[in-house]
């Protein structure tokens, strides 16, 4: 067997983290039918007698450890550590001993984690503060589908030879505040082989680099679009549900010019009279990436941008994650240049932080001009937040346009119902990465039965993808067909896995796919307010690198 990396005993201390009480002190209510355990009492012990049924133990720390090492208890079977009082505990292989599953930054199970044969992976996503509204919905994905794989075959087949069915077994981290001791628990007290995650790109090559590609631990993120992906030297172990930005370049340098012709026409603008553009995105290697591939694309005024002297804007307002952020200055120049479109490349501070400045004192500041701006998002800014901050703003409204990689066909609208009826934290599926998510479990517990009795390691779940792209016999993402892929992929069959993000034919070279785009606005609700970013009808078709279709009647 393959033994992944982990820090020595010493490196991380005497005794394996625990959760924090303050953390885990909160009930927490999971919608989707799903077995999540949240520790509401930390204490395992208070005095050495609470420790009596650990034989050898003493309570150090509300923990009950092995006097002579510091250690939690050792085990020779996975029950051994059932039986420990606290927020659940598994035997790990490499050295029998009981570890704790979740940690501070790790507060989620989901699955059966007592299973003698349940297989642990984990996902790193921004389940609280600013970011949530990308994270959670991902983080529910992932639940519905390994709901899916318990009610429709009770977990995965056993390995040849066995009779016991194996539960997959999530453990969910939360990246917002500490991204890498959150991986670094994932892989070297839990020692799994795969994580989902994480959502940002810069996130995932920092994970990656550091934690991940050293434990060789597969990271597979449903969200991260970054160019620098493509190359990144990760032998094999990053993978990425979503597509790199360079096809989101390729839509959004076809989309501008269709927005430059609607600015034109309802200003009276003749094609001798310039229009300005301008770029504001984040300080990472998403907003820069986008930038810098869409730069080299993007023409008005019939000419390529980086020719339209004084027409064309490029800023980067830093990158608030790593405490760059200059808001202020990037808005004042915006104001001063009064673009007629203007493209916003981040995540959430791209709305709350950008946008909704510039609109509010767009009137009010630099030289009066008798227009308003056209936004372009990427796929950054299809959140919650943008529809809140539009309001019952019809104009606004109708000035919002973004991209994001994904599909409109039956198969998405078929995921978007299935976790509609499942979920009720007020989260939305439409959040991008909430379908990729879901493929990426999927295909995480296909390679895993396409490899028999083979060891688990990021490696070997890698090599497995190869099963699951063509040629094969098409299998679509859904719980009706688990069973059916079960039997092929047991018997040494390929399938063509076809997900709820898109077909996901991956180039087994660099672990990525196509992906079509999609242009998406604001709908008009009832009550006369923004509704989510939905899809406008007009979508880049990557087969074809072609912009196809009309903006419909959703966007009026």
């Amino acid at each position: 067997m393959v033994m992944l990396h982990r820090n020595t005993r010493a490196e991380r201390g005497a005794r394996v983290p625990r959760p924090s009480g303050a953390i885990l002190a909160a009930a927490v209510t999971c919608a989707c039918g799903c077995s999540l355990i949240v520790d509401k009492n930390a204490n395992q012990c208070s005095t050495d007698s609470d420790c009596a049924k650990y034989a050898g133990t003493i309570c150090v720390d509300r923990a009950c450890v092995v006097p002579s090492t510091g250690l939690p208890p050792q085990c020779s079977v996975h029950q051994d550590c059932v039986d420990l009082d606290g927020p659940g505990y598994f035997c790990r292989p490499s050295d029998r001993q009981c570890i704790a599953l979740l940690s501070p930054e790790c507060t989620t199970l989901h699955g059966d984690y007592t299973n003698p044969g349940a297989i642990f992976i984990g996902s790193l996503l921004p389940t609280t503060g600013p970011n949530r509204s990308f994270g959670k919905p991902a983080e529910n994905s992932i639940g519905l589908a390994l709901d899916d794989f318990t009610n429709s075959a009770n977990g995965l087949p056993p390995v040849p030879g066995s009779s016991q069915r194996r539960p997959l077994v999530l453990v969910g981290c939360d990246d917002s505040t500490d991204p890498i001791a959150a991986a670094k628990h994932l892989t070297a007290d839990l020692e799994v082989p795969a994580i989902i995650g994480a959502a940002f790109s810069g996130v995932t090559i920092k994970v990656a680099t550091e934690v991940t590609i050293p434990a060789g631990t597969l990271l597979i993120s449903p969200s991260a679009t970054s160019v620098a992906l493509t190359s990144l030297q990760d032998n094999g172990l990053v993978w990425r549900t979503s597509p790199s930005d360079t096809l989101q370049a390729d839509a959004l340098s076809l989309v501008v010019p269709t927005v430059e012709a609607n600015v034109r026409s309802e200003l009276g603008l003749g094609p001798g009279t310039t229009i300005k553009v301008a770029i504001a995105h984040k300080g990472d290697a998403y907003g820069k990436g986008l930038t810098d591939t869409l730069e080299q694309k993007l023409t008005f005024n019939g000419k390529p941008a980086l020719q339209n002297a004084g027409s064309y804007m490029r800023r980067d307002y830093g990158d608030p994650d790593a405490g760059t952020a200059r808001y202020e200055t990037v808005i004042a120049d915006i104001l001063a240049f009064k673009p007629h479109i203007l493209l916003l490349f981040g995540t959430n501070e791209s709305v709350s932080d950008m946008f909704g400045p510039i609109e509010a004192r767009w009137t009010g500041e630099g030289p009066a001009v008798s227009y308003q701006p056209r936004y372009l998002f990427s796929d950054g800014g299809l959140l919650q937040e943008l529809s809140d901050l539009v309001g019952t703003n019809n104009d606004l409204r109708l000035r919002v346009r973004g991209t994001v990689p994904g599909t409109g066909n039956s198969l998405y609208n078929a995921f978007l119902g299935w976790y509609q009826g499942a979920v009720t934290d007020g989260t939305s599926p439409d959040a991008f990465g909430t379908a990729g998510a879901y493929d990426a479990t999927y295909l995480i517990a296909y390679s895993i039965v396409s490899l028999g009795g083979q060891p688990l390691t990021g490696s070997s779940i890698a090599a497995g993808f190869g099963k699951l792209v063509p040629p094969g016999s098409p299998v679509s993402v859904g719980s009706t067909n688990i069973n059916d892929a079960f039997a092929k992929l047991s018997a040494g069959e390929n399938i063509d896995f076809n997900g709820a993000s898109g077909p996901l034919d991956f180039d087994l070279s660099t672990g990525e796919a196509p992906s079509d785009i999609q242009v998406w606005c604001l709908p008009r609700m009832p009550d006369g307010k923004a509704g989510p970013g939905t899809n406008s009808g007009q979508f880049y078709n990557a087969a074809t690198g072609q912009l196809q279709g009309e903006p419909g009647a959703v966007c009026n």
